[in-house]
């Protein structure tokens, strides 16, 4: 899935006609554009949206170009700083706590700020924007992320995620602000899997298993899949999956729809085609999308 919106710390110049040709791509195709609001004044972009902090924000001039105003909160601004931020009719509001503060204690308390202020049919979309550091781990972006920002929407507190790390290619913090997104219940963008552990009972390489499966069936949104070592605990721990792959002997794989198996002992190099032709029978298939262009093509100026 594409992205709702990018974030380019810096805008491009007038003259850089391949850069803004790019953004107006992104544009066309209903990706939206956030800059900060002192890069769009020096370097302005049609229908941009303009981000500034929540403490300015009373006092912002909105930049040529842009039509809507975002705020960005770092979670030491006062009651009276967030209720004069949100005077000024921001579309979006972003949570990027400084480095010092705590991104759970900071963010429920402006959570419970907006929610004096504002009306339900007024409230504004809040961003938890992780920022990362030149230095910072690659794996620190799905821990971080998750551990900080998942706990939050979990609990209802916030409607999206956007993750900026300088050194990691924006198409796995794309896939990784999505699969944070789905992991919280809030937006479905690919198949869910559920998948037990592995132990001494399980009847085939799960690792393996998993990612040739996730590899040819990841495309369907909606769907979740089971993927079981053995059938001592397996069908127990599928939960809601509606698809079931499960060792039942060794080199022979049972298939469900739900909790109930459909096909036994099917011989394991003719398990992944089986899966695939069982989901198409109950109507669950569809075939990838062709993509034209991937996003990083499409803002590498």
């Amino acid at each position: 899935a594409p992205a709702d919106s990018v974030f380019p710390r810096e805008t491009p110049a007038a003259t850089d006609e391949k850069a803004l040709r790019s953004i107006r791509r992104l544009q066309e195709i209903g990706v939206g554009i956030i800059a900060p609001i002192a890069a769009l004044a020096a370097h302005p972009i049609a229908n941009a949206v303009a981000l500034v902090a929540a403490r300015d924000a009373p006092t912002a001039a909105m930049p040529q170009g842009a039509v809507r105003l975002a705020i960005t909160f770092d979670g030491t601004e006062t009651a009276e700083e967030i209720a004069a931020a949100l005077q000024a009719d921001p579309v979006m509001a972003l949570i990027a706590t400084a480095p010092e503060t705590s991104r759970l204690h900071a963010s429920r308390r402006i959570f419970t700020e907006l929610a004096k202020h504002e009306a339900e049919e007024k409230r504004i979309p809040v961003i938890h924007h992780m920022v990362f550091q030149k230095g910072d781990v690659k794996d620190d972006v799905v821990i971080q992320s998750g551990a900080q920002a998942g706990g939050l929407l979990c609990d209802g507190l916030g409607d999206g995620v956007m993750i900026e790390h300088p050194e990691v290619e924006l198409d796995y913090l794309r896939r990784t602000s999505f699969g944070l997104l789905q992991g919280s219940r809030m937006r479905n963008t690919k198949t869910e899997y559920v998948s037990c552990p592995s132990c001494g009972r399980t009847l085939f390489d799960l690792q393996e298993v998993t990612a040739a499966i996730s590899e040819r069936t990841g495309h369907l949104p909606g769907v979740a899949i089971a993927i079981m070592g053995c059938i001592v605990n397996g069908p127990g721990e599928m939960a809601d999956a509606d698809f079931g792959y499960v060792g039942g002997a060794p080199g022979k794989i049972d298939l469900y729809v739900g909790k109930e198996v459909v096909k036994r002992s099917i011989p394991y190099a003719e398990s992944c085609d089986e899966l695939i032709q069982l989901i198409k029978d109950n109507g669950r298939w569809v075939d990838k999308e062709v993509e034209e262009a991937s996003e990083e093509e499409l803002v590498a100026a």
